[in-house]
């Protein structure tokens, strides 16, 4: 019997090598040796995509060289939503207290169980490497973001957005799909 299972997956990849003319392999590894912070929250319900938002820049906030960031909301077989947010880089936010400062910030996640995790140094990002020259438009980055994301075999709906500002180039990029996955 096979049961549908929804990934709807909204990735945002800050300057991965976009600002910075990086080699983005080097930059992933570079990310990879700084470590991370995975924050799961569960029993939220169904959070409107402005909330995630929301929780995923004020996570940010505090990190002055976060280098990307994973937002994922998963829903599987009727199950409440699960949000997973993932954050790389040299400065992060700690772990310790994090639940509840969240649920100060956020009354939705008043009921929410949450949980922030280190992610060690050496563990690799999962996100696919995106490599965008940087005398593009954002228009034409979009462009290439889109060709290379559609050459790696990435499926479902597609949505970028590339903005440049002071800091440099932000781009994110929001995939959403519909896997099935085969009950045992």
């Amino acid at each position: 019997m096979f049961k549908p299972l929804l990934l709807p997956l909204l990735c945002t990849l800050l300057a991965l090598a976009c600002d910075r003319g990086d080699d983005p392999q080097a930059r992933v590894a570079e990310l990879a040796s700084a470590g991370g912070l995975r924050v799961q929250i569960r029993d939220a319900g169904e959070l409107p995509p402005t909330t995630v938002h929301a929780i995923a820049q004020h996570l940010e906030g505090p990190a002055t060289q976060t280098g990307a960031a994973m937002v994922r909301v998963k829903h599987e077989d009727g199950a409440a939503p699960v949000l997973e947010i993932e954050l790389w880089g040299a400065t992060l936010p700690a772990a310790g207290d994090l639940a509840s400062k969240l649920k100060a910030q956020f009354p939705a996640l008043a009921g929410a169980d949450i949980t922030a995790t280190t992610i060690p140094a050496g563990e690799t990002p999962p996100m696919p490497v995106i490599a965008v020259e940087a005398d593009l438009s954002p228009a034409e980055a979009e462009q290439q973001i889109r060709d290379q994301l559609a050459a790696d075999g990435v499926d479902g709906a597609v949505q970028v957005k590339v903005q440049d500002g002071p800091e440099g180039r932000r781009v994110e990029v929001s995939v959403e799909k519909e896997e099935i996955q085969k009950n045992p």
